[in-house]
């Protein structure tokens, strides 16, 4: 499965701490949802594999991502942010 981001979306790369949650925090991205895929994607090439590990989360409004679990710890992942179309 080829994932494509919209226009605005954006691509970002982070590494899971030792709780759980990935980091670093970013607070422009306060209660924007996000895909998350385990491991390093370029966003031009965001295939993913019945294999991959993938979550929907949100970032809470400290710009904290949710946690995706102790056990990614020191995982890299790539993190689609969804940020809306303005009207």
């Amino acid at each position: 499965m080829v994932l494509i981001p919209d226009r605005k979306d954006e691509v970002e790369y982070f590494t899971v701490d030792s709780r759980g949650y990935p980091t670093p925090t970013k607070t422009v991205y306060a209660k924007k949802e996000a895909t998350i895929i385990v491991g390093h994607r370029e966003r031009n090439s965001l295939i993913v594999t019945p294999q991959d590990r993938v979550f929907t989360g949100v970032f809470g409004s400290n710009g904290r991502l949710s946690s995706v679990g102790k056990d990614l710890e020191g995982q890299e992942l790539t993190v689609i942010v969804h940020v809306p179309e303005e009207n």
